[in-house]
Parts: C-alpha cells; sequence; structure tokens
C-alpha cells in the first residue's frame, strides 16, 4: 500500500492517503516513527504496527486532555478510559507512560486535594480522608499528608462553621442544637471533640427565639387547652426544641 499525500489536522494530528482511496488519521510521533512519507510502500506488517502504535497514542491523548481539566487520580483514569470500552493492558500501559511523564503523580493530587477541600471548601480531615480513599488513593500516603496540616486552620474554620450554623437556626436551641451541631460536624469530617470543645464556648440559648417559639405554640394550642393542660404541652413541645421553659 503506498501513500500518495498528507493533510495536517489539529492537535498534531494528519490525515495520510492512500492509492486505493483510503486514509487514516495518525499522529505526528507514528509518522516520524515509522518515517512515513510520499511514495512509500507499507506492507501488512507494518500498517498493523502502525494502527496499534497510533491507537495508543490517540488514547494517551484522550487521557491527558481528560488531566488538563484538573489533577486526576489513577483510579479515576483507569475508570474513564475503561467506560471507553479501552482493553485493560492498554490502559495501564498508557497509565504507566503518564505516570513516567509526571502527568499523574498521587502525593501531588493528594496535597493539592487537600488544601482545597480545606481552604475553599471548610471540610474536615476524616471527610478529606474518606473521600480520597474512595478516589482510590493509598491510607498511608493520605495519612502522611493530613499530618501535615495546620491544626489551627482546621479549629478556626470549625469556629466559624458553628458560628454560622448557629446564627442560621431558627428553631432549635439548647441540648437540641447541640446534638444537631455535632451530627452535622462529624459528617463534615471534623473530630467529635474539637466540634464538642468548641460548642461548649457558644450560647446556644437565645432568650428572644424561646420567646417566639412559647407565643407560637401558645397561639396553637390554647384554641383546644388550657390551665396546666396547656402549659404541660408547651412546656413538652418546647423541651423536645431544646429549649428550657423556665428559662421564660
Amino acid at each position: 500500500m503506498k501513500i500518495i499525500k498528507f493533510k495536517k489536522m489539529k492537535n498534531n494530528k494528519y490525515k495520510v492517503f492512500f492509492e486505493d482511496n483510503t486514509y487514516m488519521l495518525l499522529h505526528e510521533d507514528i509518522i516520524l516513527k515509522y518515517n512515513l512519507i510520499s511514495n512509500k510502500n507499507i506492507d501488512d506488517k507494518m500498517y498493523d504496527n502502525i494502527i496499534n502504535d497510533n491507537n495508543e497514542y490517540l488514547i494517551y491523548d484522550i487521557a491527558v486532555k481528560y488531566i488538563d481539566i484538573r489533577l486526576r487520580s489513577e483510579k479515576e483514569i483507569f475508570e474513564y478510559l475503561k467506560r471507553k470500552n479501552i482493553n485493560i493492558n492498554l490502559i495501564e500501559k498508557i497509565i504507566k507512560k503518564l505516570r513516567e511523564n509526571k502527568l499523574i503523580n498521587d502525593i501531588s493530587y493528594i496535597k493539592s486535594y487537600i488544601y482545597d477541600k480545606i481552604n475553599i471548601n471548610k471540610l474536615g480531615p476524616n471527610r478529606i480522608k474518606k473521600d480520597l480513599i474512595n478516589l482510590g488513593f493509598n491510607k498511608e500516603d493520605i495519612d502522611n499528608e493530613l499530618l501535615n496540616i495546620d491544626k489551627s486552620i482546621i479549629l478556626e474554620n470549625l469556629d466559624s462553621l458553628i458560628t454560622k450554623k448557629i446564627n442560621q437556626s431558627k428553631n432549635y436551641s439548647g441540648n437540641v442544637l447541640k446534638q444537631k451541631l455535632i451530627n452535622y460536624f462529624i459528617l463534615q469530617g471534623y473530630d467529635s471533640d474539637d466540634i464538642i470543645s468548641i460548642i461548649n464556648t457558644k450560647n446556644l440559648y437565645d432568650k428572644d427565639l424561646l420567646q417566639i417559639e412559647y407565643n407560637k405554640l401558645y397561639n396553637k394550642y390554647s384554641k383546644k387547652y388550657s390551665g396546666n393542660k396547656l402549659e404541660m404541652i408547651i412546656k413538652q413541645k418546647l423541651f423536645q426544641k431544646g429549649f428550657y421553659y423556665n428559662d421564660i
């Protein structure tokens, strides 16, 4: 099969036309590797080798573009290429090449991920660790990088977030609010001891909110109850919301 001409395309690729009116899209590096020039004859064996090598280059480019969007873990790249029905052996070969070319590096990824999740998303270390493990990273590598975190930043974030959450709370107070805060921030990845320590410095009892809740309950239940029965129901409902009736 003889090459008759080349046509330059985007992204370092060329259309290579043959005398039988067929063509194939080849990566520039493949053309150089096989010294492909006009009028060169290609036998079946070389043709198959060119196709196989070119396929690897094209898939490599797909992986690079995927990485260009943002840093990726090896697991993410593997799953991404697997979804494209690419042979697993070839995927592993591509990942090895990406690693050799320093386009993927687990430690760099972990460091960048931790920085973003702490400083931008304000997540706690436990949540970050869980998410990184789910992304396929080594637990020991994650632990080593988490040890380098300045604990004061974690506590400052947590303090600020707890204060904000308390200010946003419109329906709960006291112990009920405290338990809701603990549960919420544990899910966000913060240590329970740190959460409780900071919460204990906050005032969780809002007397204005207590009076508002009392008035709402009174208006609701006074239509049906009165006297001690009414007061008992109001007291019970307030307690369920974390308020202490006697604080009114």
